[in-house]
């Protein structure tokens, strides 16, 4: 794993991705030059060239990212692969006909046509990737493309990492040994499980014992003066998973993480990005709000917009605008949570909800500065208060603005229960320790991914 700005990105997926823009351009460069005399290809000619590839390569690729196809339980998945392939290219097409726009001296100088780049440099995209992630996927399942890790515990943490492994879920990592203190001789030889760590070649021991009393502490810093990385579970799982393990938190260990820091300068930034996205999303929309707004008013009685008391930054109340997407009456008998299948939906509500329309209103939210773009989901204060009562370290989540969209949202379905809230906060917890207008950027792509393919919409 590679951290950037605390993000933890798989090294394997970032060189994918660098191969795959380079195989795209190559081909696209090789086939574009095909189609001209040498004698015709000037430096300037040769330049719009390689431009062009590498402006289609990259685009493909941001596409392809979009829809979770850089994500490793994609790759092993051949028919979510396939559909997300399929709506990447949907992408891609629009890209297609920009670059016949932006680039159209360099695609007529030959005989290169509009069906050139409409419908040969997509299949040249097809092609590689077909390739690239046959190749891929049988790769990431040998274990010389995974990291060797020991793991030292016994109990809950130890048998977290098993059911991942059990589960398939270690794309990145292959347990080579268990080591369990408890259960350890108390003569001599108890030392020797690091003779056995050396033995199997393991790179990294994960420290996941439920208890810390009675740790084999000597052995611990002679494997690490040995050049053995070691590491405890909480930061194993974090790294691993894009989460945190709320059973196994501790204070102690959200104290003295890195982490969590947020200047000034930092701050101004997250602000800056929020405006601009939120008033580029404003304008591109704005059609679309105005026909969502006539076709609420025409179905149902009432108001168009809903406003509803939401708990933001730091516990503070603000009162968040969406389409009504519910009947007037929706809650006459209490509140509740939402459902699958909501009989209190109206038929223009079902729509926008799955395709998100109903959020757009937020942005205006985000610049009154009530909200952020990129954060947790804002929560009543109905079930805030009782969230906070039933699951640790709830009210942590509001030490950032809540946000449209966030790292919860992408990757975990829409929840509507207490369990499915301990699990969403243990992604927004990761985010709350970890965000930065890297982590920001690629939440804001992945909302791609959820909208376009309705991950979640209820």
């Amino acid at each position: 794993m590679l951290k950037v700005f605390g993000h933890s990105m798989p090294v394997k997926m970032l060189l994918l991705g660098m191969a795959e823009i380079l195989a795209i351009a190559l081909v696209l460069d090789w086939l574009l030059s095909a189609g001209v005399q040498p004698s015709l290809i000037s430096a300037d000619l040769r330049g719009e060239f390689v431009q062009t590839s590498v402006i289609f390569a990259g685009i493909a690729v941001l596409s392809m990212f979009a829809m979770g196809l850089y994500d490793s339980t994609t790759i092993s998945d051949y028919r979510g692969t396939a559909t997300k392939t399929l709506v990447a290219l949907l992408l891609i097409v629009p890209a297609n006909l920009a670059a016949i726009w932006v680039f159209h001296d360099a695609l007529y100088a030959s005989d290169n046509s509009r069906a050139w780049w409409i419908i040969k440099a997509p299949a040249v995209w097809m092609a590689v990737i077909l390739f690239t992630r046959f190749v891929c996927n049988h790769a990431l399942r040998t274990a010389a493309f995974k990291r060797r890790v020991f793991v030292l515990g016994e109990g809950t943490k130890a048998s977290s990492i098993r059911g991942w492994v059990s589960q398939g879920l270690n794309h990145y990592f292959e347990v080579v040994g268990y080591y369990e203190p408890a259960h350890a001789p108390t003569d001599a030889a108890a030392g020797s499980w690091v003779e056995e760590v050396k033995a199997l070649k393991a790179s990294e021991i994960v420290v996941a014992v439920d208890d810390r009393r009675g740790l084999p502490v000597d052995e611990l810093l002679a494997a690490r003066m040995n050049g053995l990385a070691v590491i405890d579970y909480q930061t194993f799982c974090e790294r691993e998973t894009g989460r945190l393990d709320l059973e196994a938190l501790q204070p102690s260990w959200l104290i003295f993480s890195s982490g969590f820091t947020q200047g000034a300068i930092s701050a101004a930034v997250k602000r800056a990005f929020d405006i601009i996205v939120a008033s580029a999303m404003l304008i591109l929309t704005l059609p679309l709000m105005l026909i969502t707004a006539v076709l609420i008013k025409a179905e149902s009685e009432g108001p168009i917009f809903y406003r509803q008391e939401r708990v933001g930054l730091n516990g503070r109340s603000f009162n968040v605008l969406k389409f009504r997407s519910m009947r007037v009456d929706a809650e006459k008998a209490g509140v509740q949570w939402a459902r699958a299948n909501d009989n209190r939906v109206t038929r223009v509500g079902a729509f926008i909800r799955k395709v998100r329309i109903d959020e757009l209103p937020q942005l205006l939210n985000v610049l009154k500065d009530d909200m952020s773009f990129i954060g947790p989901r804002p929560e009543r204060p109905f079930f805030v208060e009782q969230l906070t009562q039933a699951i640790p370290f709830y009210r942590e989540r509001h030490s950032v603005k809540p946000g449209i969209t966030g790292w919860a949202q992408v990757n975990y379905p829409y929840g509507a229960s207490l369990e499915d809230a301990r699990n969403k906060l243990s992604y927004d917890l990761y985010y709350v320790k970890n965000r930065s207008l890297f982590l920001d950027l690629i939440i804001l792509i992945s909302t791609v991914r959820v909208i376009l393919l309705q991950e979640g919409a209820r």
